[in-house]
């Protein structure tokens, strides 16, 4: 396959505005586009049975998050203890050059750390941590050594 675009993900959220609110403020996303999609495209797609609102982020990095927001709030399903409990997409990857900031500012803004602080330590070589945004949806932050 040849790829014409960046890479795209969707995320089923339940409160939009402050889903978007986090993936702008705390880690960079940027809008590119935003439309309603009527229940006659998403029904047979099998995206949303009475249709939805798609909003289209864009990455630092490039790649696009897509926040869908049905009428129906999508139920909620937080992830195992360890992520490699279950199948499906475990967790999306954000590389930065501040680490403590953006956990600050993420923690700051309703997420929850699931791994060991002490691996953010200033003696470790590559700093990483995972936390869970504001709807439980895991995101690993990656700081390379300088």
């Amino acid at each position: 396959m040849k790829q014409s675009s960046p890479m795209e993900v969707g995320i089923a959220v339940i409160d939009l505005e402050r889903m978007y609110a986090f993936y702008t403020g705390v880690l960079g996303c940027v809008e590119v586009r935003r439309a309603q999609i009527p229940p006659d495209l998403s029904r047979p797609l099998t995206l949303a049975a009475d249709g939805y609102l798609c909003v289209w982020l864009q990455t630092p990095g490039a790649e696009v998050i897509k926040l869908m927001s049905a009428p129906s709030a999508p139920q909620r399903i937080d992830a195992p203890e360890y992520l490699t409990g279950r199948t499906g997409v475990a967790y999306l990857t954000f590389y930065c050059a501040d680490l403590a900031e953006v956990l600050a500012k993420a923690e700051a803004a309703g997420a929850v750390l699931r791994s060991d602080r002490a691996l953010i330590g200033e003696n470790a070589p590559m700093k990483l941590c995972f936390f869970a945004d504001p709807e439980g949806n895991v995101i690993e932050l990656v700081q390379k050594a300088a």
